[in-house]
C-alpha cells in the first residue's frame, strides 16, 4: 500500500511517496526529481516519518543538490545551449543540414540536423560521443590489455558504448566483454581511464572486495580522485 504527502525540506514543499512493508525499520531514498520515497511498516504514521526525514534533512539536501548537479553536467543539448564534453563546457549551436551530425570544435558542439527535435540531437550527440570515447579507449587500453588481460589468460575484451543512467560500466568476463556508459563523455578523461580499469579489473576479481580495490590501486593509484569526479 501506497501514500503521498509532503514536506518542508530547505524551504521547499518536498513530495514524500510511503510504502508500506513487512520491515521493522524505516529506509528513505531521494529520487531522481528530488522527491523522497520512504518504505516502513504499516504502523507507522506520518508524523514519525516527518520526524525521520527532518532528522535526514541535511543528507537529503546533499542528495539532492548532488543529483542537480549531475543533471546538468549530463545534458546532451536538446534541454540546455551548454554541454559538458570531456569535463570542458561547450556551447551548442544548430544548423540545418542533408543528415544528423554532431561535432565539436573549440568551444562549440556543433548539431546539423534534417530537423531540430530532442530525439534527433540526442541520437547525433550519443553517435559522437562513441566515436570519441571509442576514439580516447584505443589510447588507454593497450596497458590493461597487456598487464591484465594476456598476463593472466584472459582474452582481449571488446569494449562497447550504450547509454546507461545506473551504471558508468559493466564487464562480463565470461563473454570477454565491456560496456561503458555514453555518460562518461560528460567528465574529465581521468574518470574514463578510472571506469576502463574497474572494469578490467574485474576479469581478476568478480566482486568489490577488499582486493578487488587493492589491484586498482595497484595499477592507479590515485584511483579515488578519479573516481570522485564522478560523483
Amino acid at each position: 500500500m501506497k501514500r503521498t504527502f509532503s514536506i518542508l525540506i530547505g524551504g521547499k514543499e518536498t513530495p514524500v511517496t510511503v510504502t508500506e512493508k513487512r520491515i521493522r525499520n524505516m529506509y528513505l531514498r531521494v529520487n531522481p526529481d528530488d522527491s523522497l520515497a520512504v518504505s516502513c511498516g504499516s504502523w507507522v504514521n506520518d508524523d514519525e516519518i516527518r520526524k525521520f526525514i527532518w532528522s535526514r534533512e541535511s543528507w537529503v539536501l546533499q542528495t539532492q543538490l548532488s543529483q542537480q548537479r549531475s543533471r546538468r553536467i549530463n545534458r546532451e543539448g536538446a534541454d540546455s545551449p551548454v554541454v559538458w564534453w570531456m569535463g570542458e563546457k561547450k556551447y551548442a549551436r544548430y544548423l540545418e543540414g542533408k543528415r544528423d551530425f554532431c561535432s565539436v570544435d573549440g568551444d562549440l558542439i556543433t548539431f546539423v540536423l534534417k530537423e531540430e527535435t530532442k530525439e534527433r540531437i540526442t541520437k547525433a550527440f550519443r553517435a559522437a560521443a562513441d566515436r570519441e570515447l571509442e576514439r580516447r579507449v584505443q589510447v588507454l587500453r593497450p596497458q590493461w590489455d597487456s598487464l591484465i588481460c594476456i598476463a593472466n589468460g584472459f582474452p582481449i575484451p571488446e569494449i562497447r558504448y550504450r547509454f546507461m543512467t545506473s551504471r558508468w560500466g559493466v564487464c562480463y568476463p565470461s563473454e570477454g566483454r565491456i560496456t561503458l556508459s555514453t555518460r562518461l563523455i560528460h567528465y574529465p578523461e581521468e574518470a574514463l581511464e578510472y571506469v576502463l580499469l574497474h572494469e578490467y579489473v574485474h576479469f581478476l576479481v568478480r566482486d568489490h572486495s577488499k582486493r578487488f580495490y587493492a589491484i586498482v590501486e595497484h595499477y592507479m593509484p590515485e584511483y579515488q580522485a578519479y573516481s570522485a569526479l564522478l560523483k
